[in-house]
């Protein structure tokens, strides 16, 4: 395995954990907290985040360009399909609020 394929790996763990940490969100409450480690669950997603960010920007460094990585215009994009989709979702009936 080499440098890239190693971060390739570190990135999908940490996506998983990004996932994980919102799953626990979820099932507990933004703001309940890790009694081992009594960071709330928020904080948890934060840090997973960083951490996924992180990585990313380490296997750029690598000189494997990213294009659209903090990209203002993808991201407000993506954000206007996610709100299009909830609407949808509310029209249905499966979403409240």
């Amino acid at each position: 395995m080499n440098v890239l394929e190693h971060l390739l790996v570190c990135a999908a763990e940490e996506s998983g954990e990004v996932g994980q940490a919102a799953h626990k969100a979820l099932r507990f409450g933004l703001d309940d907290h890790n009694p081992k480690t009594l960071r709330t669950n928020r904080s948890e997603i934060v840090a997973e985040v960083n951490d996924l960010l992180g990585t990313l920007e380490l296997i750029q460094e690598q000189g494997i360009e990213l294009p659209g990585l903090f990209d203002r215009e993808a991201i407000e994009s993506k954000k206007a399909r996610v709100l299009a989709w909830m609407n949808h979702a509310k029209a249905n009936g499966t979403l409240q609020r």
